[in-house]
């Protein structure tokens, strides 16, 4: 009986002996700075670009557009109205203006998350979104320059 009590004794002992080996084992050998789990040059040459074109894809869908998107720099005189298509994105960087239009809202303030009304001063460095058509601004200073992105008209 005495042979039988060390025979389970020295089967827990290396049992309990394996389990810690094989613990410090995967502990020292998970994901090293010499072995990573993923190589740098896989994410740097797979994953990224793979990743970077499908946000740039689903970006260009979200926008409808062509990845395009450019900001035009448009100088105003005083009294000149710029009249805007649906979607068109206007900045005011330089002068004053105020927003002018046949339907409200005239502009939503996208920076905000506000809206503008006819005759509603637009701030500097806001970024607003006509929703209407011919929806837009009047010039109030002598020189107003604004950046737009979009279909839009001058008169």
């Amino acid at each position: 009986m005495r042979t039988s009590k060390i025979k389970i004794i020295i089967c827990v002992l290396l049992a309990l002996c394996a389990i810690v080996g094989i613990t410090v084992y995967a502990a020292y050998n998970y994901g090293t700075k010499d072995d990573p789990l993923i190589t740098k040059s896989y994410l740097d040459e797979v994953l990224t670009p793979e990743l970077m074109a499908e946000f740039n894809a689903q970006l260009d869908a979200a926008e409808g557009s062509s990845g395009d998107g450019a900001f035009t720099v448009v100088t105003l005189s005083k009294g000149q109205t710029v009249k805007c298509q649906v979607g068109c994105e206007i900045m005011l960087r330089i002068g004053a203006a105020y927003a002018s239009g046949p339907d409200s809202p005239v502009l939503v303030d996208t920076t905000e998350g506000t809206t503008l009304e006819n005759g509603g001063a637009l701030v500097k460095n806001h970024l607003y979104m006509a929703t209407i058509v011919n929806n837009g601004l009047t010039a109030t200073a002598d020189v107003t320059k604004v950046l737009i992105s979009g279909e839009y008209t001058i008169s």
